[in-house]
């Protein structure tokens, strides 16, 4: 063994769970397939399910002790140094919110809405105290566009959306170099948005002034730290609005059946031994004496 024997379990550990995380990954795959023609709620949970059962894998590695070790203590570094990479985008973005919440005007009339010139699209972030940011061209909408705008940015308050994005964001840091884990990330941010257009158009919008509004926004200008109504793909969304299809807000039935499903799988494939390393060989010996 080159390097020292907790280089070299660290070392397995991250190469085991984030090689591991693809099954988790295939399985909320295959639950939003599952439930493809039901609502983006239900889609959402099972991607939160996942991800919450995700930080389990180097547990259930470490677990295993010794026999997960790599001769190869370079990894550790590597995966510490994508860690701090994966995780600059996120501090940037939340010192960014910060900076837009300080130079942004209170709604006369709304608590907790505020409007800025810097932005193009509404934006929510914060978990105590939530702060609804809107462009300050949004004192001209139509009361309908702006109370569909409000009804957005209130439905991912209440579904805690927030908490879970940057919850998701920790998560893809920790497993950064396995790209199936960003890709169950944005599916999970894009479940999210349509979830909260279904709410939308629950309290009465109709769906072709809803998708025109999405139109209006275009390309979102807030940072990746903050939620908002055009932070998805415009057209994905215009044609989801526009479609005929379940739009139940009930969520749980679905995410507490993947959980369950994850956490099983995570302890199935925490036992299950891709490589195994000797602990004897963890163990440096002296040379024969000359």
């Amino acid at each position: 063994m080159s390097g020292p024997a907790e280089l070299a379990i660290a070392a397995g550990i991250v190469a085991d769970a984030g090689l591991k995380a693809t099954g988790l990954v295939a399985l909320g795959w295959a639950g939003t397939m599952c439930l493809r023609h039901r609502s983006a709620a239900q889609r959402h949970a099972v991607w939160v399910a996942v991800f919450a059962a995700m930080p389990l894998l180097p547990f259930a590695a470490w677990a295993a002790g010794p026999e997960r070790a790599l001769d190869a203590p370079w990894i550790v570094g590597a995966w510490a140094l994508g860690v701090v990479a994966a995780s600059v985008p996120l501090v940037v973005g939340l010192w960014r919110l910060g900076r837009l919440r300080a130079g942004a005007a209170p709604d006369p009339s709304l608590a907790g809405v505020w409007h800025s010139d810097a932005i193009r699209s509404p934006i929510t972030w914060g978990v105590r105290r939530s702060v609804v940011l809107l462009p300050s061209v949004a004192v001209g909408w139509s009361n309908t566009a702006r109370a569909a705008a409000l009804a957005h940015e209130r439905a991912h308050i209440a579904r805690h959306d927030w908490l879970v994005h940057v919850a998701t964001w920790g998560v893809c840091a920790v497993f950064w170099f396995n790209p199936l884990v960003w890709w169950a990330r944005r599916a999970l941010s894009r479940e999210a948005e349509h979830a909260a257009d279904d709410v939308v158009l629950a309290s009465g919008v109709r769906p072709s002034d809803y998708a025109a509004l999405l139109l209006s926004l275009g390309r979102p200008s807030h940072p990746p730290a903050g939620l908002g109504a055009a932070s998805s793909a415009v057209g994905d969304r215009v044609r989801a609005v526009l479609d005929v299809r379940a739009r139940s807000g009930r969520r749980w039935p679905a995410g507490a059946i993947v959980l369950a499903l994850s956490l099983c799988l995570s302890a199935a494939l925490g036992g299950w031994s891709v490589w195994s390393t000797p602990e004897a060989a963890l163990t440096c010996h002296p040379g024969p004496s000359p």
